[in-house]
């Protein structure tokens, strides 16, 4: 998932009378691990630059990025050399000093939370110190100047502890001239047994650090499938010659269940995950990741700052889109996976309570509700689905969505992204041959209408049919119980966990079953009553009725109706 909350860029310009002058020499970063006795005790980071031309300078720390707020919290023991220093604010350093001096500011970075990093109401995304390992997005860990995330900057690790491996994709070969914003665009990770897997592809070099043991996925086995999904991305883009580097995780959850979180990064992307995860969700998400490194940044990109979410349907929906595709073009799921996991996002958008929620309010309520959080992600696939459809009837079979991304990739090289993007699909969408989508831009992205896919999407290999089933109810306040490290509360007296005998106050040990959006699928949960474990299962469905599409394969197809099949689901 790419989320960059853009608050340094915003901040910049509230700096008035620094005037910017182009440094002789890149801004230099330096990232150690310090070990004592007792382990990891922080991260090192120093930056070497020039001061600005007029003898002020203003240096931003990490503060507000993807939800977490006052990131400058993990931030300490700040020195300055070269430059006298002042804090006028929380976030901010202001520097005084001689005309383009060369100025060091080191610091240290400490995880701001106890515990190692678990599922829970917030996401994990702040920077963890663990005594044995480490992991911190660069947005999270590095300081900028103010005016220069577009300057040249160059990145070195210091001297790494006896026992310890490093990574990040800043160790990659940069494509062209490093700059400050790639270091922020960037995860760092080491510890002690970090295990990095490598394979080179036809796309390039492939790597994956993984923390730790325990894991139910087997891990070399996981090289071997992101390899196949970068060839199929080379073979979709035409990109070679690109460097992939995946940062895993673990995760702590109260109640032992299966949570992903990932966070596309340009050439990277780092996903925090429970132990429990297996190998079929993980190779959504690692395709997933892996699509943003063209979506949406070299398509033209997406608004930044706290508008950015209103983009999301697009940034984030059609990467879902060609997750789907490229997974079962590449053969990494069959025809049955790549249906499961369609029918997955399906039930989950025809039981989100917020499955009508007008664009604008997405953007106010997307760091704090999860199913606001999740629309976006079902709203754009379905459209992207509906947009391909819709697009070989037009062109009777000449033209489809492939054409569409591939064009503004096509006209988007070599240019910085403009945030456009999700206006820009429009132009290329008329001009492959579409009709123009004005109307339905704001009927389903600005007003929140239902998308409902034809029953012949897929053509003769499948259906999409539409049955009503009840709505999906836990029974229960899931946040409340969370934010209260596992102990039930708000158990609704008239719902299915009530009557199957849960109560306010008693402690979920792990989930055993179920599916967090398939009302159909009996939900079960370890609990500690009393001081006595004992199993609870129940089937969460609600009183409402929900309309619920779900494709369906033909049955009994041969191996080249299979195969035709495959072709026509995948979009080649």
């Amino acid at each position: 998932m790419r989320l960059l909350f853009g608050a340094a860029l915003a901040a910049a310009a509230l700096f008035a009378g620094t005037t910017v002058a182009a440094p002789q020499a890149p801004i230099a970063y330096r990232v150690t691990p310090e070990v004592g006795a007792g382990g990891l005790t922080a991260l090192r980071v120093e930056m070497r630059f020039r001061g600005d031309l007029d003898g002020k300078t203003r240096v931003f720390l990490p503060d507000a990025w993807s939800g977490a707020t006052e990131l400058h919290r993990a931030v300490g023991d700040i020195q300055v050399e070269g430059a006298s220093m002042t804090r006028p604010e929380s976030a901010a350093l202001d520097l005084g000093h001689l005309p383009r001096a060369p100025i060091t500011v080191s610091y240290r970075v400490r995880q701001d939370f106890r515990g190692a990093p678990a599922a829970g109401p917030t996401r994990p995304f702040r920077p963890a110190t663990q005594p044995g390992w480490f992991t911190a997005v660069g947005w999270t860990v590095f300081a900028d100047v103010a005016g220069r995330q577009a300057q040249p900057a160059s990145f070195s690790w210091g001297p790494v502890p006896n026992g310890w491996a490093v990574a990040s994709d800043l160790d990659h070969q940069p494509r062209g001239v490093r700059r400050t914003g790639d270091l922020l665009d960037s995860v760092l990770v080491g510890g002690r047994g970090l295990q990095v897997i490598e394979r080179q592809t036809a796309g390039g070099r492939m790597r994956i650090a993984v923390h730790g043991d325990g894991w139910k996925f087997e891990r070399r086995r996981l090289g071997d499938l992101l390899g196949r999904i970068a060839d199929a991305s080379a073979d979709f883009w035409g990109d070679r010659g690109e460097e992939f580097f995946v940062a895993m995780t673990p995760l702590q959850a109260p109640d032992g269940g299966s949570v992903q979180y990932g966070l596309g990064l340009g050439d990277a992307f780092t996903l925090w995950a429970t132990p429990e995860a297996d190998e079929a969700s993980l190779k959504h998400i690692l395709a997933h990741e892996h699509q943003h490194t063209w979506f949406p940044s070299r398509l033209g990109g997406v608004r930044t700052g706290p508008d950015e979410p209103l983009d999301y349907w697009f940034s984030e929906g059609f990467t879902d889109f060609y997750t789907l595709r490229l997974l079962l073009r590449s053969g990494v799921w069959s025809l049955e996976e790549f249906t499961a996991d369609f029918n997955r996002i399906l039930q989950q958008y025809a039981s989100s309570p917020a499955r009508e929620l007008p664009n604008a309010e997405i953007a106010r309520a997307f760091w704090s509700d999860g199913e606001v959080a999740d629309l976006p992600y079902r709203r754009g696939l379905l459209l992207a689905a509906l947009w391909d459809d819709r697009l070989r009837r037009e062109t009777n079979g000449a033209a489809d969505l492939d054409d569409v991304v591939r064009r503004m990739s096509a006209e988007a090289q070599g240019r910085p992204p403009a945030g456009d993007a999700p206006r820009k699909l429009k132009t290329a969408y008329r001009a492959v041959g579409g009709a123009d989508l004005t109307a339905d831009y704001v009927r389903f992205v600005d007003g929140g209408g239902q998308v409902l896919l034809p029953t012949d999407l897929f053509g003769a290999c499948a259906s999409v049919v539409t049955r009503e089933k009840p709505a999906f109810e836990r029974g229960f306040d899931v946040a409340a119980t969370s934010a209260g490290d596992g102990v039930v509360a708000g158990v609704d007296p008239e719902g299915p966990a009530w009557a199957a005998g849960l109560r306010n106050g008693m402690r979920i040990l792990r989930r055993e079953g179920g599916d967090n959006a398939d009302s159909s699928v009996v939900l079960a949960y370890r609990v500690l009553d009393g001081g006595q474990e004992k199993l609870i299962s129940y089937k969460p469905q609600g009183r409402a009725k929900l309309q619920l599409q779900e494709i369906v394969l033909t049955p009994r197809m041969d191996a080249a109706q299979r195969a035709d099949c495959a072709r026509k689901m995948s979009g080649s």
